[in-house]
């Protein structure tokens, strides 16, 4: 019985995502943050199922549904965009992140009291866009290719800021000392070595699929090679999630580089005879995609604690506190091009998500003291950061709340009608 309840729900879980995504196109409330809400009702609030349900696999599942979900994502992006992108992502990436983080660290050190490295962990760990939330988010956006490829290399980025950050800080609780010249050491070498591996890769793997397409059966393949893209760049200690941003970015802008290859290099296309992912392939990434996002959030809402009341009010500000200084790092880094519809989007699409509930984990892990309190607070700041960036996009669409932020970002230009029909 209890078998057939699980397949019945299984079954249920899809249809109401599907529903969900279709009410987003009405109401704008994203359908992440639903399926996070089915999570807390059957985790935190009724407990018919706990974060352990999956044992020790669990943080594997949920790594491989991170990964699948950013190579979706990446596929989309376009090289042209990517240029128009570039120095605005990174300016953008690199103010928010530390506006995050030390305006959480010094709130928690100085304003609630806790010791000064924890406090700076805490912000490190939470001063990351969520790629597995972001994307979701605004491929249902209706704003400019130009934004929505700046949001995603902006949370790849801040993905890695918030790992490199989070590991010194750590590092220094159990040394007792912080190298500022090695952190920097190594968010350049994970960065650089990371996207120029994924890239590698992505031509190989286009050299490669004129042989997998004629494999039957062969659907599977290039998400199986994109886990071991991923397992590779993180075994010789480089970012993953980066060199996936960047295997899927040269693997879906692979039409291109065939063109301008049989142009000037007609003889090395015969000998290499790279080829794109089929029409077909890429439809059932998408439906894989689709499902494995359901249980993803679903599991993220399950883990979710809610027990502790001062955890989530100082939850609550801190991410409050996150979406405000969100405003200026906008303000800073943004081409002044940008409509004040998309940059009104932007400063509210800041969601905390996976790599900030894995970081929190590690103290615990390795039994520091005030790894619990880590752990409670990211968490509660996850939760309610999701919650803000999916109301605030709401009443974005549908209040005058449009109007507040677009005198807050005045110095950008006027709105773009279809970016808001």
């Amino acid at each position: 019985m209890e078998i057939a309840f699980a397949i019945i729900s299984i079954g249920v879980l899809v249809f109401l995502a599907h529903f969900f995504a279709w009410l987003f196109s009405f109401v704008r409330i994203p359908d992440v943050l639903l399926l996070m809400c089915i999570g807390i009702l059957v985790g935190p609030l009724l407990g018919i199922v706990s974060p352990d349900f999956l044992g020790d696999s669990g943080n594997i599942i949920v790594m491989v549904a991170l990964v699948m979900i950013l190579f979706e994502g990446a596929m989309s992006l376009k090289i042209s965009s990517l240029k128009n992108a570039a120095l605005g992502t990174l300016a953008l990436a690199v103010s928010s992140f530390f506006l995050s983080m030390f305006g959480v660290g010094f709130l928690l050190w100085l304003v609630v009291g806790m010791p000064s490295t924890i406090s700076f962990l805490i912000g490190a760990i939470v001063g990351s866009n969520s790629t597995a939330l972001v994307i979701p988010i605004i491929q249902k956006l209706k704003i400019c290719e130009d934004s929505r490829t700046t949001l995603v290399l902006e949370s790849g980025i801040t993905d890695v800021l918030s790992i490199v950050f989070a590991l010194a800080f750590i590092t220094s609780l159990e040394i007792g000392s912080f190298h500022l010249g090695s952190v920097i050491k190594d968010i350049l070498s994970t960065l650089f070595g990371a996207a120029i591996l994924g890239s590698f890769l992505a031509l190989l793997w286009s050299v490669l699929l004129g042989k997998v397409h004629n494999i039957q059966n062969s659907a599977f393949a290039t998400p199986a090679f994109v886990f071991i893209v991923f397992g590779t760049t993180e075994a010789l200690g480089y970012s993953g999630l980066i060199a996936v941003i960047a295997f899927g970015v040269i693997l879906g802008n692979i039409p291109l580089f065939v063109s301008s290859i049989k142009e000037r290099y007609h003889s090395l296309y015969e000998i290499l005879h790279p080829e794109p992912l089929s029409t077909g392939e890429f439809s059932f990434l998408r439906e894989t995609v689709f499902l494995i996002k359901i249980f993803f959030f679903l599991f993220i809402g399950i883990s979710l604690n809610f027990e502790n009341f001062y955890i989530i009010a100082l939850g609550f500000l801190l991410a409050l506190f996150i979406f405000i200084v969100r405003i200026p790092a906008i303000l800073f880094s943004v081409s002044r091009s940008t409509s004040k519809f998309d940059a009104s989007v932007m400063a509210v699409t800041a969601p905390r998500g996976l790599a900030p509930a894995i970081l929190a984990l590690i103290p615990i892990q390795k039994g520091l003291q005030g790894g619990q309190a880590v752990q409670d607070i990211t968490y509660s700041v996850i939760f309610f950061s999701i919650l803000l960036a999916s109301l605030l996009i709401f009443l974005i669409y549908n209040t005058k709340v449009k109007k507040l932020y677009e005198v807050l970002l005045c110095c950008f230009s006027a709105n773009k009608e279809e970016q808001i029909l």
